[in-house]
């Protein structure tokens, strides 16, 4: 993709990100060096971050990091494209669609899921069952990876603007849905929304400020609600008449949100339905970890659930190489002759590599002796990091010893979070743990206990859970105000714990530092 830049420009991203919803990682500070771009025509200055992450040849090229590259004149330049539209998304199984119930109603329902990475819709029949799917990518990511610098953004005035945006992104989505079904908003009855807390704020228009500092505060923790036309007053040009409720999942906490609700939510009905044998006995750790990382412990008199600071590393944005779940990521590693063996996603040449990824290769990295106990790589890969692969344009898909320190404080603080967790339910290890979202599909779960993100004791006891937020946001749709009365009751048996407050979580977070 070519896009000609003003020398009026602040820097050379500045016009990619009025063109394109390309995410920008580090909020434009320069240290991902993730938005590289290649100057075809004109000029452009040097900054320390090109020096930084870039080769001399590659600089000689033209190649800049674009957030802290000026231009001097004019310039044409070209952005690399990472292929975020092909993300892989967590949806839910489609089911076959009933003819008889097709044929006497057209009438139905959507549920949403939106992620800070990304957004999933499904559209539910009037029986309850999912005939279709969408996914897409949140388009909210050009300004920052991950919730607090949208909440920093949204402080500094942009908020309108981050509204606009996932509202737009979520109309879309709906849309897309309803051409597979050949369905309209006016066949919609209801649409029901989980998402994190700043997200399900920022879509509902609710102010963001309790959410920017200490205690980190939402808005409200009731069920958020508006019509579609108090939404969207303005749809494809013409007034929307349509009388069609949106319904929020209530927010537990600043950063334990209604996606954590939904999940729960899904997770303790379907326990119920399990029944009361050995497969539905005992504890749950349920972990939701993405660009923000949601903890709760499930027994049958509480839930005690906490936010963990993971940050964005197993979404790819706080690692050198570091992309999404896009054809050509890393997704996976074997050893192979004391070298380290690389499968793609779809088998394609090398872009990057993705969180389960980076898992495998530090994991295997340790076996290997490449990497001590402390974290440190050894000697000879010190200075320029360990060679995974290459990209079809000879880009090195390294990690180095700065990616390696993001791992660790990302795998110590779910460590610790899940240990402090437990010891705060009262209870003992949990008898089953449930992993929910990207974080837990297709998880080498032995490779994960070797790199310390899960305990020992998890081996054997783990499941994947699949998208548990939009599962619940079904589940909602399908049971109507019965299900709204669960979830009533089932927040009351929520304790929300703050782990930094825990006395013991400095000690036991550097504890879980090491391998």
């Amino acid at each position: 993709m070519r896009i000609k830049v003003g020398s009026d420009r602040e820097n050379l991203w500045q016009e990619v990100q009025t063109q394109t919803n390309v995410p920008s990682y580090c909020s434009g500070s320069g240290r991902c060096g993730k938005c590289l771009v290649k100057v075809i025509s004109g000029e452009a200055s040097i900054s320390v971050a090109d020096r930084k992450h870039l080769s001399e040849t590659e600089i000689k090229e033209g190649y800049r990091i674009g957030c802290q590259s000026r231009p001097l004149t004019e310039c044409e330049i070209e952005v690399k494209d990472r292929r975020e539209e092909d993300m892989q998304v967590l949806a839910v199984t489609v089911e076959q669609e009933n003819t008889v119930v097709q044929k006497e109603s057209r009438l139905c329902s959507i549920a949403v899921d939106i992620g800070t990475t990304t957004l999933a819709f499904a559209l539910v029949d009037v029986s309850g069952a999912v005939i279709a799917t969408e996914q897409m990518i949140n388009s909210q990511r050009s300004y920052g990876a991950d919730v607090v610098s949208r909440i920093t953004a949204a402080l500094k005035g942009k908020e309108a603007e981050l509204t606009k945006c996932i509202r737009r992104d979520v109309h879309e989505g709906i849309h897309r849905l309803l051409r597979k079904k050949n369905r309209t908003l006016s066949d919609v009855t209801k649409i029901a929304i989980a998402g994190n807390t700043t997200m399900e704020q920022l879509f509902f228009g609710l102010p963001v400020e309790g959410l920017g500092s200490y205690p980190f505060t939402p808005y409200t923790k009731g069920f958020l609600r508006a019509e579609y036309p108090e939404l969207y007053p303005e749809v494809d040009g013409f007034e929307c008449q349509i009388n069609l409720p949106v319904i929020g999942f209530p927010c537990i906490a600043g950063f334990v949100g209604g996606d954590i609700t939904a999940g729960l939510f899904e997770l303790t009905a379907a326990k119920e339905e399990e029944g009361t044998g050995e497969k539905a006995a005992g504890t749950q750790l349920f972990l939701d970890i993405g660009t923000n990382g949601e903890l709760a412990y499930i027994a049958e008199d509480t839930i005690v659930v906490a936010s963990t600071a993971a940050g964005p590393v197993f979404e790819g944005a706080a690692i050198s190489s570091g992309v999404g779940c896009v054809p050509g990521a890393i997704y996976a590693t074997k050893i192979a002759q004391d070298m380290l063996e690389c499968k793609t996603i779809e088998g394609k040449s090398p872009v990057g590599i993705c969180g389960s990824g980076l898992i495998e290769a530090v994991a295997d990295m340790l076996a290997l002796g490449l990497i001590d106990k402390e974290g440190s790589l050894s000697p000879f890969y010190q200075k320029n990091g360990y060679l995974l692969a290459r990209t079809k344009e000879g880009r090195e898909v390294k990690l180095t010893q700065t990616d390696i320190r993001e791992f660790q404080m990302a795998k110590a603080a779910i460590a610790a979070g899940v240990e402090l967790l437990t010891k705060e339910s009262g209870h003992k290890k949990p008898g089953r743990f449930e992993l929910a979202g990207g974080f837990g599909n297709g998880l080498s779960v032995k490779k994960s206990i070797k790199t310390g993100i899960l305990p020992k004791e998890a081996g054997g006891k783990t499941r994947s859970v699949g998208n548990t937020a939009l599962k619940g946001a079904v589940r909602l749709l399908k049971d109507g105000e019965a299900g709204k009365l669960q979830i009533e009751k089932l927040l009351l048996r929520i304790r929300h714990v703050q782990l930094a407050e825990c006395e013991e979580f400095q000690a036991c977070y550097l504890k879980h530092m090491k391998f």
